[in-house]
């Protein structure tokens, strides 16, 4: 009888783990089949971490340096192995399904265990869990290879649930929930998301705190917080040595500021990224109403229009029918877009409904949270408001593209209609109240769908700020029209569509008022509304025919890149005009790219691109060691052109130009024969300031060894002299040694290193080691182990409860 009980008391748990991994294996069957997704950024990653992986294999180190990409960079941000880091190790468990199938799993398995934590009803659980798991948001970053992105996500409701059982039911396992989740968070290494969060926790602790003050509890709320202050702490030390060079390294990118005066922002001093480049992903006010209608702005840059569709007939006869699927159908004020925010009609209904039905001070919080990623999401487009978070918000100024922030909403919401269906299920709501509800719901989610379903194309333009410049100026305003058409009639299916999935979300509420449908039809309805409403939509951004075999998703050399791979010279560098050199990372796969692709990238670096490799200055390029650059041959293939004017992996100088600050320092490039002249900052004159460098036909320096992680040159002078070689200066983790003993080195021409170097024949070593690893490797061990060890601490006394618990029922018997 006992047996028989456990299996009904489990089977609402286990339905829902079925119904995950069912819709899972449905939207991912071409994982299951052999085939790999192929993503940009995977790409990318592929090519910025090729040359650490391969010296992993050599050399059996971790280098720590990207030497492949952008002239050379640390990989604090990129591939780095932490040693100590086991919850991080341990999480790798998690991904049995593989990915990316494995992170939608999770996203709605661990919201179906926060949903738990707060106490809501199991087979209510299962409907909000899959309309989170199921924002469409997940699948446009899965499809664009965010997966960092989107491990945060998945990890992220479990340290709202760890944080509201806390408070409300067991503050010690709450701690260890937090502390357990937020470690995996942090691990999973995208700040961004986490920051999101943790300003969803902060809005439920300013709610808490309210609460305690009223019901006076205060003493048992300070304690709580206490406990979960102690649980961040190990989540943080868990990731100390992730965390730390993130930090420190972080000034010296674009996410820490310039040093430039002419660039530097409104405030004097202001760190963090520039204002117009955080924002110039920012949301349209209207278009935040693709929430409900996702085809609102038109979808997606990346096509939308129909092979057969209006567009394709207007560009029939211009002979190019087949760029219909190409042009974008969005046409909101992004630049460009994978595809909208919908969290779902089915979800936002019963989420707005939540406001009618359940108590203000549960709402409310929730309700400003929401709002306030809404109102930051619109950026430019109400840039008093976010300037005021820029400018004073600890560490906000840190992250681009802030519609990302809307992610907040797409965890709100589904929260609320959870919320709200417990309170239906629990019969606790007049029937006054539902009605109310229920009709100004209906009103206000169905009218918007209702009215842009009838009113829409008067309402909206359909016209994107960059389709004036498709077609090379040509004068084809039948296109354009067409265009117009075929986005408002994408935009009118979808309102239609939500306005369906509205009424029928309302009926079924209804219905189940009047217990016309039971339990079980009820819950078997919303959960086949939800999947019905949200997986046509994602498929549309995550389609079949992007999964490939996996043999078509590796980045394969061309001929121009043979040809390049053939010269054994060392440390020479490569531009590849083929792509956007300096957003792209598929060439650091094979060659030292002066390009690449990274959002943090080394703030003199990104200036030097600024300033003069976007324009194409020669003498920049040569002092970079630019051997050879990539271009389109006549025949349409990569080509590789010789410059016989690099200036090789180290060089003499003739002279010293010294100046004064960042600024005369860059500026002195301009025009510089930069093979014979180094430009240095006032405060390295006095390493230089006892050397008078000379031309010295005789004198030879050139590089005899290169590793990722290690430079060595062999050099012959006849007088002591100045030379610069061709390697990022980088001062926290390279040091230079002359004959095996450590010797100072500094700055020259705004990025490179350079060397007092003395007569004679030597030997000259560059290596690099992250500072403090060692230490920083056993304060993340031992933080992991206290925190396992406080996990199984308070999963082993829970366990022994259940079973003294169990053990005194059966002595009852």
């Amino acid at each position: 009888m006992e047996h028989k009980r456990n299996i009904v008391r489990a089977l609402p748990y286990l339905a829902a783990l079925i119904v995950f991994l069912i819709v899972t294996l449905f939207c991912f069957a071409p994982q299951f089949e052999g085939k790999v997704l192929s993503q940009h950024d995977i790409l990318q990653y592929d090519g910025m971490t090729e040359d650490i992986l391969q010296h992993r294999e050599a050399f059996g180190e971790d280098p720590q340096w990207e030497g492949n990409m952008f002239s050379g960079m640390p990989a604090y941000l990129i591939n780095m192995k932490y040693d100590g880091a086991v919850v991080k190790t341990l999480s790798k468990a998690f991904y049995f399904l593989g990915q990316p199938a494995a992170l939608i799993f999770l996203a709605m398995a661990f919201f179906f265990c926060m949903l738990l934590c707060m106490k809501v009803n199991p087979w209510i659980g299962l409907i909000p869990s899959l309309a989170y798991g199921f924002s469409t948001y997940f699948f446009v970053i899965i499809g664009a290879g965010h997966m960092t992105k989107m491990m945060v996500l998945a990890f992220a409701p479990m340290l709202f649930g760890g944080v509201w059982y806390a408070y409300r039911r067991n503050m010690w396992a709450g701690a260890a929930l937090t502390a357990f989740f937020g470690s995996l968070m942090i691990g999973a290494n995208h700040p961004q998301i986490t920051y999101y969060f943790l300003m969803i926790v902060a809005a439920f602790w300013i709610s808490e705190l309210v609460r305690a003050y009223k019901e006076k509890i205060l003493a048992r709320f300070a304690k709580v917080t206490g406990l979960l202050v102690l649980a961040g702490v190990l989540a943080v030390g868990s990731n100390a040595g992730m965390l730390y060079y993130i930090q420190t390294h972080s000034k010296d990118t674009i996410r820490g500021g310039s040093e430039l005066k002419a660039s530097s922002s409104s405030m004097e001093g202001k760190e963090g990224l520039d204002l117009e480049y955080a924002t110039a992903w920012s949301y349209g006010k209207g278009e935040t109403l693709n929430l409900l209608i996702p085809n609102l702005y038109g979808g997606s840059s990346e096509g939308g229009f129909s092979d057969d569709g209006e567009v394709a007939q207007a560009l029939t006869k211009y002979g190019a029918r087949n760029m219909a699927t190409h042009l974008p159908a969005y046409w909101g004020p992004q630049p460009i877009t994978s595809g909208p925010m919908y969290v779902g009609a089915v979800a936002l209904f019963l989420a707005v409904l939540g406001l009618f039905l359940l108590r203000r001070r549960v709402t409310v919080w929730i309700v400003v949270i929401a709002l306030l990623a809404i109102l930051l999401a619109w950026g430019k487009n109400l840039m008093w408001f976010t300037e005021l978070f820029y400018y004073y918000f600890p560490m906000y100024d840190k992250f681009r593209t802030v519609s990302t922030i809307l992610v907040i909403v797409g965890w709100c919401v589904p929260l609320l209609a959870a919320l709200t269906l417990q309170k239906l299920w629990s019969g606790e709501v007049p029937r006054e109240k539902l009605f109310k509800g229920l009709k100004y719901t209906t009103i206000a989610v169905g009218g918007i769908a209702l009215l842009f379903l009838l009113l829409g194309g008067t309402l909206l333009s359909f016209t994107g700020e960059g389709d004036s410049q498709m077609f090379g100026g040509q004068q084809v305003d039948d296109v354009f029209a067409a265009m117009r058409a075929e986005r408002a009639s994408l935009m009118r299916a979808d309102a239609l569509r939500s306005l369906v999935f509205v009424l029928l979300t309302a009926g079924t509420v209804l219905l189940f008022y009047r217990q016309k449908i039971k339990r079980g039809g009820f819950v078997l309805v919303l959960a086949l509304l939800v999947t019905a409403d949200m997986v046509p939509v994602n498929l549309r951004y995550l389609r079949r025919d992007k999964f490939v075999e996996e043999r078509h998703n590796t980045i394969r050399p061309t001929e121009a890149d043979k040809q390049i791979l053939a010269d054994k010279e060392l440390g020479f560098r490569v531009l590849n005009m083929t792509v956007s050199p300096f957003n792209d990372a598929t060439t650091s796969y094979f060659h030292r790219s002066v390009g690449g692709y990274h959002g943090a990238k080394l703030r003199r670096y990104q200036d030097l691109i600024e300033r003069y490799l976007g324009k194409m200055d020669i003498g920049v390029y040569n002092m970079l060691n630019t051997k050879y650059v990539i271009v389109q041959g006549e025949d349409g293939t990569p080509e590789a052109q010789l410059n016989p004017g690099a200036n090789g992996a180290a060089w003499f100088v003739d002279s010293v130009r010294l100046v004064d600050g960042p600024d005369a320092e860059i500026a002195a490039l301009g025009g510089l024969d930069t093979k014979t002249v180094a430009v240095v900052d006032k405060p390295f004159a006095s390493l230089v300031e006892n050397v008078a460098p000379a031309a010295d036909s005789a004198a030879r320096i050139a590089m005899t060894e290169y590793r990722v992680n290690l430079q060595r040159y062999e050099y012959t002078a006849a007088a002591p002299g100045v030379a610069v070689f061709s390697e990022i200066y980088y001062p926290k983790g390279w040091t230079a040694y002359l004959d095996g003993v450590e010797a100072p080195y500094f700055h020259a021409d705004y990025v490179l290193r350079a060397m007092v170097l003395p007569a004679g024949t030597h030997t000259v070593e560059f290596r690099f080691r992250a500072p403090h690893y060692e230490l920083l490797s056993s304060l993340t061990l031992i933080s992991s182990l206290l925190l396992l060890g406080g996990v199984a601490a308070v999963a082993g006394a829970a366990g022994y409860r259940a079973y003294k618990k169990r053990k005194d029922n059966d002595g009852q018997q």
